[in-house]
């Protein structure tokens, strides 16, 4: 590896270019034959969407795209550095028939479009390295500050506030039935398991061993805290931290059409940006979002109401690098099934029976190519529900059977889907839709200006030193989402 600032030769490649051992090596060399256009293990696992099965719902009326960002600044440089994290997440609902009507004559209609959305935001701040509460360490200020942006930060669309600390009371019971407490698996100070079980409530709770008697947080069952640094970068948990909150809260309106009108659920469209996931220490919530998602159905279908449609959108990573790879043997309106042998083989270069997905998904991922050509890599659930990716069988001449999570009949939401997200499409990005440009667009904290202005609240607001740069285009955004401080 080079140092800073260290150039190569502009005349370095000559001896590779020269030598002989390198050119014989790669005439030794095969190569696919370019003869080989129609490749099987593609083309066999791909299906119109005009064959795939159709359920019976309204066409869908409306969209909420959600997304988040986040970044941490530098307080104070140098060691020991004051570092403050900044968490930014938006929810956009767009009115489905309004932004259609905006495409006039091939030309859009800004007013029009403009009244087809509504943007709100929640947004906090956490703590990073070297900044805690008074009587607090770092790591305990951390779990403190995160129990306190979830339950600040809240929406009140359907009456009364519902934060995501309702949220995450509500996956762990059912839609509209949260539970009174939780079970966090271990106490985060001293690692007891508790006797009886440590259990907290949305106020909060105690470590049940005498020496400790650590407060306890709803939160703390995401376990974010695990990967916070007293005295480095804590992008990490404070990225576990915004995913989390991202899908608290999709669940938040998903929860508050339920209680309140739910068949308007059968007429939305809700996307969240990433696969239908969670990753890292809160990769136990798995099982809660997909719990949820089977109890939702289960209610729905004995009202005979249409489960909504949900779907994940992935905008970069290992999956989208192999759809484009992969794109050009894709006919336009096709999606293709990715099964676990598949994923396996040809994508994460793992043994073909590997029980892939098992702990993070609560959706199974497509590749879909646009009418116009576009591919987006989708994950949608199963309905009525369970589980999305199964261990792969072999039959005794090495192929698979296929699986019941393998079959287009589990994901009947999934031409529905595609059909809306197709007439969502967006030129303004490649292979994107507007609700989720919109969402990423209202959820963004910028680079350059917006870091240094960050920079410079965290500066004024701790007593730190500032760097040389004006406060005065700094105005936090009114919203119709009371967020953290």
């Amino acid at each position: 590896m080079p140092y800073d600032h260290e150039r190569a030769s502009r005349i370095g490649h000559v001896p590779t270019v020269a030598s002989p051992a390198i050119a014989q090596a790669m005439e030794r060399w095969l190569t696919p034959s370019l003869e080989v256009d129609e490749p099987s293990h593609i083309i066999s696992r791909l299906v119109s969407l005009a064959d795939l099965p159709r359920d019976q719902r309204p066409e869908p009326t409306f969209t909420i795209a959600f997304d988040g960002s986040n970044q941490e600044v530098e307080a104070r440089a140098g060691y020991p550095s004051v570092r403050v994290g900044y968490m930014q997440i938006a929810g956009v609902y767009v009115n489905i028939a309004q932004f259609l009507d905006a495409n006039h004559t091939g030309l859009i209609n800004a007013r029009e479009l403009e009244k087809s959305q509504i943007t709100q935001t929640v947004n906090t701040v956490l703590p990073g390295s070297n900044v805690h509460l008074k009587g607090l360490k770092g790591k305990e200020t951390w779990r403190a500050e995160l129990a306190r942006s979830f339950s600040e930060s809240s929406i009140t669309d359907f009456g009364h506030p519902f934060t995501l600390t309702d949220a995450l009371m509500t996956i762990h019971g059912g839609p509209g039935a949260p539970v009174s407490e939780l079970v966090v698996s271990k106490c985060p100070n001293c690692n007891s398991r508790g006797t009886p079980q440590q259990t907290v409530t949305a106020t909060g709770g105690i470590c049940t061993e005498p020496l400790c008697s650590t407060a306890l947080y709803t939160t703390d069952i995401l376990r974010a805290y695990e990967e916070f640094s007293e005295d480095g970068e804590n992008i990490r948990p404070l990225t576990v931290a915004m995913n989390i909150a991202e899908r608290l809260l999709l669940v938040s309106y998903i929860d508050g059409f339920y209680r309140v009108q739910p068949q308007m659920l059968s007429q939305g469209l809700f996307i969240t940006d990433g696969p239908l996931a969670v990753f890292g220490p809160t990769a136990p919530m798995k099982s809660r979002f997909l719990d949820y998602w089977d109890l939702l159905c289960s209610s729905l279908e004995e009202r005979e109401i249409a489960v909504p449609l949900f779907v994940g959108i992935e905008k970069s990573g290992q999956f989208v690098d192999h759809a484009h790879a992969i794109q050009e043997h894709i006919p336009v309106r096709h999606v293709m099934m990715l099964d676990t042998p598949y994923i396996n083989t040809y994508i994460l270069n793992k043994e073909a029976d590997h029980h892939y997905g098992k702990d993070e998904f609560y959706g199974r991922r497509f590749i879909y190519k646009t009418s116009t050509g576009e591919v987006l890599v989708v994950s949608v659930p199963r309905v009525p529900g369970g589980t999305t990716y199964e261990k792969p069988r072999a039959r005794p001449d090495g192929t698979f059977i296929p699986m019941p999570s393998e079959q287009f009949e589990s994901y009947p939401t999934l031409r529905a889907t595609l059909d809306i997200l197709d007439k969502l499409q967006t030129r303004l990005y490649p292979n994107a839709v507007i609700p989720v440009a919109l969402a990423h667009s209202a959820s963004s904290l910028p680079l350059g200006t917006g870091h240094s202005v960050l920079t410079l609240l965290a500066q004024r607001s701790l007593g730190m030193p500032e760097d040389s740069i004006s406060l005065s285009r700094f105005k936090p955004q009114r919203s119709g989402l009371r967020g953290g401080r």
